[in-house]
């Protein structure tokens, strides 16, 4: 009689998988925590802004005012729609009931809450990629890198044209598109140009993972560190005690969503992620709204966000399931001159 082995048994014994799927895949969203987020004014976001390079002058001691003496600060008006963005996913009632059956993983015998937590994922990640490279053309967000956006010093943002209204640039320092070394000078000249412009200092730098490690080289024994954020939005305490590097005081924050080569200076206090205001309704029918949720970060943590999508329960294909998650956001600059970019750099050099 043969011994009875592990080998002669195992076809039939069932598959044990750990209860937890582990996740490949990075989809921190960095910047969507940092910045602040909020909801929007109404059915598009609007402001004013006020440009003119008018001064007060001396005048004679009882002298008559001439009509060259009345000066006025022209105030334009900003607009810019709200993008829409979503995210979809199917699941069929044999699936539903097979995953409750064998339950294991434990994560996916709840089947339609798990392929929702992916798709919260997969939209906050989307987004998130947005605020850098987001086009600003019907339904997209205007991200801060994108052609003619909030961080650009040419072409025309939130329905206003640089060539017209040269103070509604940003501050861009670029290398023709010759890849050079970060040196601190850069940064330095940077914030002196930003403070010109608008007289406000940065007070977030976000780059590369690699300009990042590069930076920190850079300072050596000198680089100082901290374990919180302050923002406009409110302090931001890191998570389980990571250190950041700072400039000057300025937290430097690496985000892999950050283009290639690229290191932005950024005044919290100007910009926002707004949401369109949305809910729940006899109209749209929708089941309840979900929080965005990124994966985790080191620097960040868990990956929550302030945004939130509303589920859309869409409509049966016989014995399938499909649902959408869907909302309404825009990148708002109000000030374009309050932030600074530095273009071209190579970490290698």
């Amino acid at each position: 009689m043969a011994d009875v082995n592990l080998a002669a048994i195992a076809a039939t014994l069932a598959t044990l998988f750990e209860d937890r799927i582990t996740s490949q895949i990075n989809r921190s969203c960095v910047a969507l925590q940092l910045l602040p987020v909020g909801p929007g004014e109404g059915k598009n976001l609007q402001w004013s802004i006020r440009v003119g390079s008018g001064v007060g002058t001396k005048i004679a001691d009882g002298a008559d005012v001439q009509a060259g003496d009345y000066l006025n600060d022209d105030k334009i008006p900003a607009s810019l729609d709200y993008g829409t963005y979503h995210a979809a996913f199917a699941v069929t009632g044999k699936a539903l009931a097979g995953a409750l059956a064998t339950g294991n993983p434990a994560e996916l015998a709840a089947l339609f809450a798990d392929e929702l937590g992916d798709a919260i994922e997969r939209l906050a990640k989307g987004i998130q990629q947005a605020l850098y490279d987001g086009d600003g053309t019907t339904d997209a967000m205007f991200g801060l890198c994108a052609t003619g956006g909030p961080l650009d010093q040419t072409g025309t943002y939130a329905g206003v044209d640089r060539s017209t209204y040269p103070l509604w640039a940003s501050n861009v320092d670029d290398n023709g598109g010759t890849p050079r070394a970060l040196v601190v000078d850069l940064m330095r000249d940077m914030r002196t140009t930003v403070y010109e412009a608008c007289g406000m200092p940065f007070d977030l730098i976000l780059t590369t993972p690699a300009l990042h490690a590069k930076y920190g080289k850079l300072m050596g024994q000198e680089r100082r560190w901290v374990d919180n954020v302050r923002l406009r939005g409110g302090k931001i305490t890191l998570d389980a005690g990571f250190h950041m590097l700072e400039f000057d005081g300025v937290p430097v924050v690496r985000d892999v969503d950050v283009p290639d080569g690229e290191m932005l200076f950024l005044n919290s206090q100007y910009l926002k992620v707004c949401q369109m205001p949305d809910g729940i309704s006899a109209v749209n029918q929708s089941m309840a709204m979900a929080q965005l949720v990124g994966s985790e970060e080191e620097q960040m943590g868990e990956g929550r966000t302030k945004l939130v999508a509303r589920i859309n329960p869409l409509g049966r294909d016989g014995d399938k399931y499909k649902f959408q998650l869907i909302l309404y956001p825009q990148l708002k600059n109000r000030r374009c001159n309050a932030h600074g970019r530095i273009k071209d750099l190579d970490a290698t050099l």
